[in-house]
């Protein structure tokens, strides 16, 4: 037997569509993943920046601080967010993608000439 006759071959058509809709997703989300880690970082920092203002705090105040933040970060990455994921649908996603990375200064994590 001929080594490449063991193995079954697939003889569907390959769908272009399709896997341009998975690797546009897969690159939305990993933007995404950026974006909440970067703004993480941020609200992390500043909250240990603000502690040493503030002293001792009890584990309420602490929480509600933690509450707080976390609530404001929701809501400045809603938008960007859904402008992200709406943009899986359209093949304008690479700019989409770009403009949240410049915007956000998320580094050079994005490179256009490595996601086409």
């Amino acid at each position: 037997m001929h080594p490449t006759n063991q193995y079954p071959v697939n003889h569907e058509a390959l769908q272009p569509e399709r896997t341009f809709a998975l690797d546009a997703e897969s690159q939305v989300e990993a933007t995404i993943a950026s974006l909440k880690h970067h703004f993480e970082e941020v609200r992390r920092s500043e909250i240990k920046h603000l502690r040493g203002r503030l002293g001792d705090l009890s584990c309420a105040q602490e929480n509600a601080i933690e509450s707080l933040s976390r609530g404001i970060i929701d809501q400045i990455l809603n938008t960007p967010i859904a402008v992200l994921k709406a943009s899986c649908g359209s093949s304008h996603f690479l700019v989409a993608i770009a403009m949240i990375h410049r915007i956000f200064n998320l580094g050079e994590g994005f490179r256009r000439d490595r996601l086409i």
